[in-house]
């Protein structure tokens, strides 16, 4: 025992000094310097300030503001390190870029985000890396290549008349942000899976579907607190989450037998047009069919939605630009549907959806791995323009929500809601509302086509729209971001 002791200290002194010469020459050889700013830390060492935070801390309100606002003290680039962690935080585009494409092999999904993912969701294309994450987006590429468009906006049309039925004729006020999710989901379960959840139908109690969102939400909350918790998840137990876990995993096996019964196509609102039969031709592997699933309806469903709500909560306390827009979608339109071809020319629709998402970014934050030793091109020296080892296991913590408040990228107020500003602006990699890279978000194209009908067909139906309070935005952070206090509104419908 103890030679085997003796030898595994050896062998455990000589990989340290190995490991630490092997990042000495990386770091000599890239240029590499220490970081130009780093975080203050009350617990340099053990980390019990974290620990004790994690645990007993409130939540910051506008916690996004807080991390902006770091920024600007800090620089673009910074390091926070204690001995039992490391990390760098950037809001540099040319880090982010280097990270998500020119450095893509380099890095990977957190280790902390995948298992608090999966645990809830199963194994799907959020939480996969390498070989497995390949194979898996170039089975769904194909799925989303072949939707017809026209199918997809008269799909739309259905369950957005299903949401008018929801709101009155008079001037109560509303709250939108509960219908745009309902309305997200029905849209995505009758889009993925060819049945739709119909939640916003009022016709029968739709109670197995209002329990599939009420769970599903359950889950997503859960999800958020684990990746919040970073490595002490582990000691985090929550049986509610673990039953509804597999209620929604019962429905949606549920779904998948029956969007696959061909013997009954009147079953399907959609049939031969959905994801799920597209990807069921691929395999016929149950558990990989609800996963993948899963995994799509957390982007389409929760990002869409929190688009809309964060789009509509600046709209009604900007009357002058609501009335800029319906002036165009109805001048493109008329009071009748829009066409896909009809869309595409509505410029300032498009620039009040590119607004909202550099403003209130649905997905703010964002992180990954490093899968092997390696560096950023930017954020060490006295300057910040040298290169920074980033050893292997440590995290990179992209912010997209400060970079879309660069002045120099967007021009003057980048805090303001100002569409026009879009009039010419190509900011590239300064501008990532849908990720980058070999990452991308592969259901872009449908996102926005969604969220442009939409808009569009809301702009149409209700001649005005005012916000019941001044109440400023503060964001809900979840899977996706959207508005904490909801969006409470007074409608007038156009004659």
């Amino acid at each position: 025992m103890l030679y085997s002791f003796i030898l595994l200290l050896f062998s455990y002194t000589f990989h340290c000094i190995y490991k630490q010469a092997r990042q000495h020459n990386l770091s000599r050889s890239k240029g590499c310097k220490d970081a130009q700013s780093k975080a203050p830390v009350k617990d340099p060492f053990i980390g019990f300030d974290f620990i004790y935070d994690c645990l007993f801390a409130k939540p910051v309100e506008k916690y996004l503001d807080s991390t902006y606002k770091t920024f600007q003290q800090l620089g673009a680039t910074y390091a926070y390190k204690r001995w039992t962690w490391e990390a760098v935080y950037t809001c540099d585009s040319r880090n982010i870029k280097h990270v998500l494409a020119s450095g893509f092999d380099d890095f990977k999904l957190p280790r902390l985000r995948v298992n608090a993912m999966m645990g809830l969701l199963g194994s799907g294309i959020f939480t996969l890396n390498g070989h497995s994450w390949s194979h898996a987006r170039g089975v769904l590429r194909p799925c989303f290549a072949k939707q017809n468009k026209e199918s997809v906006v008269n799909m739309l049309e259905t369950h957005f008349q299903a949401l008018l039925r929801r709101i009155p004729n008079d001037k109560a006020t509303i709250d939108l942000q509960p219908l745009f999710f309902w309305l997200t989901m029905d849209f995505a379960t009758d889009f993925l899976m060819g049945h739709s959840t119909h939640v916003l139908d009022r016709a029968s109690s739709h109670a197995k579907e209002k329990q599939f969102v009420d769970d599903y939400l359950t889950c997503s909350t859960e999800i958020v607190r684990k990746m919040q918790l970073g490595p002490l998840q582990m000691f985090s137990i929550n049986f509610a989450a673990m039953r509804a876990r597999s209620r929604v995993f019962r429905y949606i096996d549920d779904f998948i037998d029956a969007s696959l019964d061909t013997k009954d196509e009147s079953e399907s609102t959609n049939m031969g047009c959905n994801v799920l039969q597209c990807l069921s031709a691929v395999t016929t592997d149950r558990k990989q069919l609800r996963d993948q699933i899963l995994h799509i309806l957390v982007a389409s469903r929760d990002t869409t939605a929190c688009l809309l709500s964060n789009l509509f909560f600046v709209l009604a306390k900007k009357p002058h630009i609501y009335d800029k827009l319906r002036r165009e979608v109805v001048s493109i339109a008329g009071v009748e549907p829009a066409t896909d071809h009809q869309l595409n020319s509505m410029e300032y629709l498009k620039w009040c959806v590119q607004e909202s998402l550099r403003l209130h970014p649905v997905i703010p934050t964002n992180a990954r791995e490093a899968s092997r030793d390696t560096v950023l091109p930017y954020g060490g020296g006295e300057d910040g323009n040298s290169p920074l080892l980033i050893k292997k296991g440590n995290l990179v913590m992209y912010n997209i929500y400060a970079m879309h408040r660069d002045a120099r990228i967007f021009g003057p107020d980048p805090e303001e809601f100002v569409p026009e500003r879009w009039n010419g602006l190509r900011p590239g990699w300064n501008y990532l509302p849908f990720n980058g890279g070999p990452r991308i978000c592969i259901g872009q194209k449908f996102a926005l086509l969604e969220t442009y009908y939409l808009v569009s067909r809301m702009v149409q139906t209700f001649e005005t729209m005012s916000a019941v309070d001044d109440s400023e935005w503060i964001e809900l952070y979840a899977l996706a971001t959207t508005c904490k206090d909801g969006v409470k509104v007074s409608l007038t419908r156009s004659n």
